[in-house]
């Protein structure tokens, strides 16, 4: 009975989650009942009841969620799994859930720290019964613009309200398969995306994250890439993992400096430019994708997908040039519940 609750209590969270409604948020994939029963069975367990979960999810709201029960019920999983509890996670997830409405506890996800370990590019995840795939499907990507009245980023910034990047006419879609092993507390994805940029026709890319070591619980797992124009991709080349090109109105995320191999500021400017007035501009694109799940027991994840570009005329690494380059960057999102599944029966 007690895991049971768990999956309910899991549930009405990321209801409440993907029920915050800004400019870059896709609808959510529905959560079958008889989704929910073949996977909980596989599991060892059942949801009770999953259509009164399903069909009411529009009047559910964050306090359903009792704070201390969340704690209590993340612990008992993260113990089953002889992993440590993410204490900032646990408390973000769980003040939101009881304290606030969808639309904070959103925020709180776009703000939860990646809690995993890379393993070696060559290392190959191993999949077992108890790994489970969490696949967004095809979802599209919304653009970001507070001065159409598309509201801020997940991040809380403002972007270019221009169509310099992205084509204003074409769908932008991008899809996430996450494979979580909780026999090996490892996980890897596979990642694609479908994008076409002003001017021209759709390209598309697709890549292996490569696997991580879970080692904390809930986990949250975060990756960037840069996307290039003839559809292969490559490392972004800031520094750290960062869910947008900008930090600040004023501030682009850091490059690494180094004697060799290193790109420098007006490098990485040039490199994500699509201003075709800059002779240097490679009109890459920037990518960031977060996956969070709360309990394994419940089978369901959280994921976010985001794009970013710029478009300069004349880019310059001084001050006053990274402002105006930051000015320009437009950025699309798209976020939403995914239920998993056995990866053993894809």
């Amino acid at each position: 009975m007690k895991k049971i609750i768990i999956i309910l209590k899991s549930f009405l969270l990321m209801f409440c989650l993907y029920n915050y409604s800004y400019a870059a948020v896709t609808s959510a994939i529905p959560a079958t009942a008889s989704v929910l029963n073949e996977v909980s069975s596989s599991m060892s367990h059942s949801a009770v009841n999953p259509v009164s979960v399903t069909e009411d999810n529009q009047s559910v709201t964050s306090n359903i969620i009792q704070s201390a029960d969340l704690k209590e019920d993340i612990k008992e999983t993260a113990e089953q799994l002889d992993l440590v509890v993410d204490e900032n996670t646990v408390e973000a997830l769980s003040d939101s859930s009881s304290n606030s409405k969808s639309k904070q506890v959103a925020k709180e996800m776009a703000n939860l720290q990646a809690n995993i370990n890379e393993k070696d590019e060559d290392y190959v995840m191993p999949i077992g019964p108890k790994t489970i795939l969490y696949d967004s499907g095809w979802f599209e990507l919304s653009k970001v613009d507070n001065a159409s009245g598309n509201g801020l980023g997940s991040n809380g910034l403002e972007y270019s309200a221009a169509n310099n990047v992205f084509s204003s006419s074409a769908t932008h879609q991008a899809r996430g398969k996450v494979y979580v092993n909780f026999d090996t507390d490892e996980m890897r994805a596979d990642l694609f995306t479908k994008i076409t940029l002003k001017g021209g026709t759709e390209v598309s890319h697709q890549w292996d994250s490569g696997a991580a070591g879970i080692t904390e619980y809930p986990v949250v797992a975060s990756t960037v890439r840069r996307l290039k124009p003839d559809g292969s991709t490559d490392f972004d080349e800031f520094v750290d993992v960062n869910s947008s090109m900008q930090v600040n109105s004023t501030t682009l995320a850091s490059n690494y400096t180094c004697e060799t191999g290193c790109f420098s500021k007006q490098e990485l400017m040039d490199m994500y430019n699509h201003n075709t007035d800059d002779a240097a501009a490679e009109k890459a694109v920037f990518y960031f994708g977060q996956f969070t799940t709360v309990d394994a027991n419940s089978l369901l994840g959280s994921g976010t997908i985001i794009v970013e570009g710029a478009s300069h005329a004349d880019p310059n690494a001084n001050d006053a040039g990274t402002t105006a380059y930051i000015a320009t960057i437009e950025r699309l999102e798209g976020a939403g519940t995914i239920v998993g599944k056995p990866a053993t029966s894809e």
